[in-house]
């Protein structure tokens, strides 16, 4: 048994013990374990689960055209007779009889083509179902990305206004001692009069995201496991937009599901078409009749009667319905066309767009994390030379301002990289759970067990 394998059944038993009222109402997750959750627990991709599963039933009933039908039949009358002139002479019988009809349908090319229509329409389910389950994949990592990314700015914006009310403090006792005007510790309070509204937003938008990520896996989580610092983003392969413009026109979703609509539009055309051809049937009947006689006062004795036979049915004129419908299907065949090439059209852009977003993207994190050192070193020279009196605290206040902004658009930078990395595969059609497992252990799960 493979590692990943022994680790999502770890993950299956932990999920268990949490909805088995065995763990508190709150809990730390990672990725892997929020998708297990999420398997389960999601309305949506339950609700993809059972339309698929209904839309199976689907081919049963198209062939139980094709197949023997058998009816029972039962009934009974009771006939009253009298003379018109004096309602005299009065007569009554009972009348009852039972049989049992079987039809088997010997040539029907209108049914057979819909049996036909019926397995693509069950198989269009199907993939409906997979994309489902791939749509709720892309929630899940855009729902758990953007909390950290959330959790990520707070805590940015707390250590920002941390130290900004060092320095506040720093300037009060300057101006204490005379050596510092109180324009320091003004600015140092404007700024942290600006940091705090922001903290407040911030929070506020952690909630929502929180919100966001409760909904898909049906139980808030008490903490969630960080992107690694020195994680190696992954890059796309292969690197070449060509080739995942090609996989996308043949194996995105879907442009499947648009393959699948059109052939089972067509059979549907073909159905409509041999509505003009005849049907032959065998018809079997059995069964008993009492009937009375209406020239004698005696009913005629039960018998048994038994009948074979070969229908033929042959449309000789429907008032024109049948050519219609028949136009009607051939236009609805022309619109699977074009929503086939608006389809695969629609792949390919969305492959471009994400392999340029994901390659971009990975150039972006390059560049802010080198701007990040840069910074840190702008804000250690500028506090050694407030020190010495050649920088103003000002100076001070906006190194730190960058460095902190910095960071915080690295993480946004780096959680983006890894989303658009799983968008462009879902493009492709190559989506699976072994990317999320591969993005997973990019994770700090060290760091969820310390929070």
């Amino acid at each position: 048994m493979s590692l990943r394998r022994r680790c999502a059944i770890y993950y299956l038993l932990l999920v268990g013990l949490l909805f088995g009222g065995l763990a508190p109402a709150a809990y730390a997750l990672d990725l892997w374990a929020a998708w297990q959750l999420a398997l389960q627990r999601d309305p949506i991709y339950a609700g993809a689960q059972a339309s698929s599963a209904a839309d199976q039933h689907l081919i049963a009933q198209a062939r139980a055209q094709l197949l023997p039908h058998i009816y029972a039949t039962a009934a009974i009358d009771h006939h009253d007779r009298r003379q018109v002139k004096d309602l005299g002479n009065h007569h009554s019988a009972h009348n009852n009889l039972w049989a049992f009809t079987l039809t088997q349908p010997l040539f029907d090319r209108q049914n057979l083509r819909l049996y036909e229509q019926a397995q693509y329409l069950a198989a269009l389910a199907v993939v409906d179902e997979e994309d489902s389950r791939a749509q709720l994949m892309l929630r899940l990592s855009q729902a758990y990305f953007d909390t950290l990314s959330a959790q990520a700015t707070l805590r940015s914006l707390e250590a920002q206004r941390d130290a900004t009310e060092h320095q506040r403090k720093a300037a009060l006792r300057a101006f204490e001692l005379g050596s510092a005007t109180i324009t320091d510790a003004q600015e140092a309070q404007s700024r942290l009069d600006l940091l705090q509204a922001q903290i407040i937003t911030a929070q506020s938008d952690l909630q929502q995201q929180f919100y966001a990520l409760e909904r898909i896996v049906g139980q808030r989580p008490e903490a969630l496991a960080p992107l690694l610092e020195d994680s190696s983003l992954p890059t796309p392969e292969p690197d070449d937009p060509n080739q995942w413009q090609q996989q996308a026109s043949n194996h995105n979703l879907g442009v499947t599901k648009a393959d699948l609509a059109l052939q089972a539009q067509q059979l549907y055309l073909e159905s409509s078409k041999s509505r003009h051809e005849p049907t032959v049937s065998l018809q079997a009947r059995t069964g008993s009749q009492r009937k009375p006689n209406a020239f004698a006062p005696r009913p005629s004795p039960r018998s048994m009667d038994s009948s074979v036979g070969i229908e033929l049915n042959i449309p000789i004129f429907t008032g024109g319905e049948i050519s219609a419908k028949v136009q009607e299907e051939s236009e609805r065949v022309r619109q699977r066309h074009f929503e086939r090439e608006n389809a695969r059209r629609a792949a390919i852009q969305a492959t471009q767009n994400y392999f340029a977003q994901v390659t971009s993207g990975l150039l972006e994190v390059r560049s802010l994390e080198a701007a990040e050192k840069s910074s840190l070193a702008a804000l250690e020279a500028n506090e050694l030379a407030y020190e010495v009196g050649v920088r103003v605290l000002v100076d001070v206040l906006n190194a730190q301002q960058q460095l902190y902004e910095t960071q915080r658009n690295l993480n946004h930078a780096r959680y983006r990289v890894l989303h658009n990395t799983l968008q462009l595969k879902h493009a492709a059609g190559t989506l699976t759970d072994d990317d999320l497992w591969a993005i997973n252990q990019l994770l700090d799960n060290d760091a969820v067990n310390q929070q």
